[in-house]
């Protein structure tokens, strides 16, 4: 009888990692609307930023479409890391879209942030950019993926970055 039960388990388990790598696998394959081919690859790098208001960013644009970002006032304002998409939109330059989560005073979840962004990449390697951002808050009832349901005003703000590269 614990030789059946055994051998249960061990199907159970085999199953389920049969699952989830079947889930990583679409969720790793899935298009993100930005191929390599689709745009000049000095975009791809690490840019570290500053905001009109002084802030602080460094954001990573991967060959993948992928977006991660950090800004010196999480802290100050209780969010989190942002994460989400790129897309190039010309010869110079991309959009952006990202997400992050804030909190109230008491760590609660308080609402979701959106910032759309338009990049413009100069110099020859891309070791500069210019561009400009609308911030949006989107509450439980609102949804940050569709930005016609935001019943706020934007917040509207500039910044200036430069490549991080070893020299």
């Amino acid at each position: 009888m614990s030789e059946c039960k055994y051998s249960f388990s061990k199907n159970k388990y085999l199953g389920t990692t049969v699952m989830i790598l079947c889930f990583c696998s679409l969720l790793f394959s899935c298009d993100n609307n930005t191929e390599a081919s689709e745009f000049p690859e000095c975009f791809v790098g690490t840019y570290l930023n500053e905001e009109g208001s002084g802030a602080k960013s460094i954001w990573n644009l991967s060959s993948d479409g992928t977006f991660t970002g950090q800004s010196s006032t999480e802290k100050v304002f209780n969010f989190t890391g942002q994460m989400g998409a790129w897309r190039s939109t010309g010869s110079n330059s991309a959009e952006i879209l990202m997400l992050d989560f804030s909190f109230d005073e008491q760590g609660n979840f308080a609402n979701t942030a959106r910032i759309d962004i338009e990049i413009e990449f100069e110099g020859e390697n891309c070791e500069e950019t210019v561009g400009s951002f609308e911030l949006r808050f989107f509450e439980e009832d609102e949804d940050p993926l569709d930005v016609s349901t935001d019943t706020g005003e934007a917040i509207e703000d500039t910044y200036t970055g430069r490549k991080v590269i070893i020299q």
